[in-house]
């Protein structure tokens, strides 16, 4: 009867302490679960605020667009970077430039298709909440990049879709032969056109990536920037750009799919993807 008592004594011992480790680790949890929502508690304002903070007079590209160019709404960018030239300068002098022939709005917002839809923030997307002209490159099929410019508005901003190259070809034929996949002994060389003519190819090109580029303000930065073409001081006809559907969104549902936000340079062969339909109707 003793030993019966003393065991029940022991289990009841076991399973108080067994209810405080319970209790211990949800009250642990809790903290660890409060303590990550706190370190992911980003705000749209204070990303904005701290980005406008510490600008400087950059040393290259001094011709370059300044922040009144970027700060305006997210379709009118994506239209007036049609024609300008994006220049990249790599940390041994090496100079690339391209044309600007293809791009896409983002707004956020209420547009499904952008990664700051409902005011989503996360430390990966965090340059679209930064000043107008900052850098948001992200990672693809976790091989590849896309690179955007924020511009006016919370959470927007410019994919840039293709770019005809126009100085630093051998860089970027150099740099397309390494990823370039090839089952031939000899592979076939790229011609000039296809060597930025989609948005993951003008990053490989002009070596634009995540760890490099990304969060970089385009006004100061001496390593990416976007000016004028001073062969075409004239400012660009909008009856040469071509209005169509942005491209490999269709899972964000039909209604924000087929938004009219992809704009090109009607006749550029650089350009990933023409929309006849559109230019038909677009040349009545």
């Amino acid at each position: 009867m003793i030993h019966c008592r003393k065991s029940e004594r022991i289990a009841m011992k076991n399973t108080v302490l067994m209810d405080g480790n319970i209790t211990h680790n949800k009250q642990t949890n809790k903290k660890q679960v409060s303590k990550r929502k706190k370190l992911n508690d980003l705000d749209a304002d204070e990303i904005l605020k701290s980005s406008l903070n510490g600008s400087r007079t950059p040393t290259y590209g001094l011709g370059r667009f300044t922040d009144s160019f970027f700060d305006v709404p997210c379709e009118d960018l994506a239209k007036g970077l049609l024609g300008k030239i994006l220049v990249r300068r790599l940390s041994d002098g090496t100079v690339l430039k391209g044309c600007i022939v293809e791009t896409e709005c983002y707004p956020g917002g209420e547009d499904k298709g952008s990664c700051s839809h409902n005011g989503r923030i996360t430390e990966n997307m965090k340059a679209v909440y930064m000043k107008p002209g900052t850098a948001f490159v992200y990672s693809t099929y976790g091989m590849y990049h896309c690179f955007n410019i924020s511009s006016q508005g919370s959470g927007a901003a410019v994919l840039l879709r293709a770019l005809e190259p126009l100085e630093g070809l051998e860089f970027m034929h150099l740099e397309r032969g390494k990823r370039k996949k090839s089952t031939s002994s000899k592979p076939k060389e790229l011609k000039a056109h296809e060597l930025c003519s989609g948005p993951a190819k003008l990053c490989m090109s002009f070596n634009i990536t995540k760890s490099l580029c990304n969060e970089q303000d385009l006004t100061a930065w001496d390593g990416l920037w976007v000016e004028e073409d001073e062969s075409n001081q004239k400012s660009l006809d909008p009856c040469h750009i071509v209005t169509s559907h942005r491209i490999g969104i269709d899972s964000v549902g039909r209604e924000w799919a087929s938004k009219p936000f992809r704009f090109y340079l009607l006749g550029n062969s650089s350009v990933s993807r023409r929309d006849e339909a559109s230019e038909e109707i677009f040349g009545k």
